[in-house]
């Protein structure tokens, strides 16, 4: 029997062609979900952009006029309030409530909230963290190793304690709004902050943050989500 060589590679020939066309489509389809997700992502990041800036705004019309007087700022980078005067907060090496910082909290947490549980921000926040920060000290004899996981039971006391009080101040019904939100957490000395020359400024880094999280992140998680349960049906 004679074999047709010309029709074996004229097979193999459209076997080829036919594998190019199905690849230039997944490429088609592989660049087009990856100019959807390009897309969503420029969407998210301009939202969140005009988010924190508005939100920025409002925290800094609420509270200008206070700031100074709290030993407090407001860091537009990361949206957070800093309370910066250990000697205000509590006592060292201690984490109750300093008389004066209770009276500060009453007055700041139910304006902070009303802020924040407005129309316009109460559903673009993911969370609102209470941070508690320390230096790096500890008492002199005591190793870098224990200072450090000192600090961090130190830290995260403050923090839950600042937490407890300030669920009790008048929240105007927003209870389980904040509930649902609030966390608080000890960082102990991993972000301590430093002088214009390199020195651990141990008083700055001894400190309360109320620090939003919005929810831009969770948004991105989602839009990646639906591209990839789309490229797979």
């Amino acid at each position: 029997m004679r074999v047709n060589h010309n029709s074996f590679w004229l097979s193999i020939s459209d076997l080829m062609s036919g594998l190019m066309v199905v690849f230039m489509f997944i490429a088609i389809a592989y660049m087009y979900e990856m100019k959807e997700i390009v897309n969503g992502v420029i969407y998210i990041t301009e939202g969140f952009q005009d988010t924190e800036h508005s939100l920025y705004q409002e925290l800094n019309k609420e509270f200008k006029e206070d700031l100074e007087d709290w030993n407090a700022y407001l860091d537009a980078k990361s949206l957070s309030i800093i309370f910066k005067e250990p000697d205000v907060l509590f006592e060292k090496g201690k984490y109750n409530i300093k008389k004066r910082f209770q009276a500060i909290l009453n007055d700041f947490f139910p304006r902070y909230i009303d802020v924040l549980n407005s129309q316009e921000f109460r559903s673009k926040i993911l969370s609102i963290r209470i941070e508690g920060h320390t230096s790096s000290e500890w008492h002199q004899d005591t190793s870098i190793r224990k200072a450090y996981l000192n600090n961090m039971s130190l830290s995260q006391l403050r923090a839950s304690q600042v937490l407890q009080y300030v669920l009790k101040t008048k929240l105007n019904g927003s209870y389980k709004w904040i509930r649902n939100r609030l966390v608080a957490v000890g960082y102990s000395s991993s972000k301590v902050k430093f002088t214009n020359t390199g020195i651990e400024d141990k008083k700055l880094s001894r400190r309360v943050e109320f620090k939003v999280v919005t929810n831009a992140q969770e948004q991105l998680y989602d839009l990646v989500s639906i591209v990839s349960r789309g490229s797979q049906l």
